[in-house]
């Protein structure tokens, strides 16, 4: 015997589907306006440890927050996506039985949490206190050196040396860290094709462990354009008896420089020194090397004309 199922109407089953969406906006509505309890796992950074200390040990990087507050106020609360910055110089004390440790209690920190939500109610905040392990920073101070790649368009050079403002730097560290480093250096630059006198700023290059009291450092590097000169200069004998003289062929020898347009009237035949040392016949029987012992330093591509000489040995009268 065939028993038939009763139809339900199209319309029933939708006025029985809004009787349920109805239903259960009603429950939601309600259940939001009941008080929960519920744990966050919130980002922080520690920042601004005094400037004699550092962390000798991990530093965490979130806190637990316990929280209480309606349904609706608490949907969407997962803490901040950009951690919250604590100062360790404003919440933290030192620890009073050991000088290496410092203390923080988190609860000076529950108005941070959630500053435009007034209505949630912190209940707590794990750990209650957190303590950094810190060491005492050394000093020193040590120089810069200059990590600088340039070039210069064509009858242009440098002129002088390179300034530097400041031309040193006080690192701080641990004793072990700053041990062994001698000196900072800028961050490697490039400068092609220079025509006149660079004035720019370049970073230090950062080290691990180790703080500067200084990020950068201005740096002027003269540059202008030159001109090549000669001169003729006279040779001076050394280590000569009295008894005896030397007589070079020839006796005047040709210098050539280049020479920055700003200090070419200051270049004088006196600021040259050629010697060739007598003693040295004893080696050299036929000819002597010239030596330039002595010259202006901003002078660039010094070359002496001809580096050898002839000689002869005569007797004094």
């Amino acid at each position: 015997m065939n028993v038939k199922k009763p139809k339900i109407s199209r319309k029933r089953l939708v006025i029985f589907s809004v009787f349920v969406l109805i239903a259960s906006v009603f429950w939601f509505l309600s259940a939001m306006n009941q008080e929960y309890t519920t744990k966050i796992d919130y980002k922080v950074e520690f920042i601004d440890f005094p400037e004699d200390v550092r962390p000798a040990s991990a530093v965490p990087e979130k806190l637990q927050i316990t929280i209480k507050d309606f349904g609706y106020n608490l949907i969407g609360k997962t803490g901040s996506n950009k951690p919250l910055k604590i100062s360790i110089k404003k919440y933290a004390v030192k620890d009073k039985n050991d000088k290496s440790k410092l203390i923080l209690s988190t609860h000076l920190l529950s108005n941070k949490f959630f500053p435009n939500a007034a209505s949630i109610n912190i209940l707590s905040v794990d750990p209650e206190t957190v303590t950094f392990k810190v060491e005492k920073l050394k000093t020193k101070k040590i120089p810069i050196k200059v990590n600088m790649n340039f070039s210069c368009k064509p009858l242009y050079m440098q002129s002088d040396k390179i300034k530097m403002s400041p031309d040193s730097v006080v690192v701080s560290g641990t004793s072990k860290t700053i041990r062994n480093i001698l000196f900072a250096e800028t961050v490697p630059e490039k400068f092609p094709d220079l025509s006149d006198t660079l004035r720019t700023t370049c970073k230090l290059k950062k080290i691990n462990g180790i703080k500067f009291s200084i990020k950068q450092v201005k740096i002027l590097l003269p540059v202008e354009k030159y001109t090549e000169k000669s001169v003729k200069v006279p040779l001076h004998i050394i280590n000569c008896p009295d008894s005896l003289k030397l007589i070079t062929f020839p006796d005047e020898i040709k210098i050539t420089y280049k020479v920055v347009l700003s200090q070419y009237k200051s270049v004088i035949t006196e600021d040259f020194i050629l010697i060739v040392d007598f003693n040295e016949t004893e080696n050299h029987p036929d000819k002597l090397k010239i030596t330039l012992q002595n010259f202006p330093e901003f002078l660039k591509s010094v070359q002496v004309s001809p580096e050898f000489v002839e000689y002869v040995i005569e007797k004094n009268q």
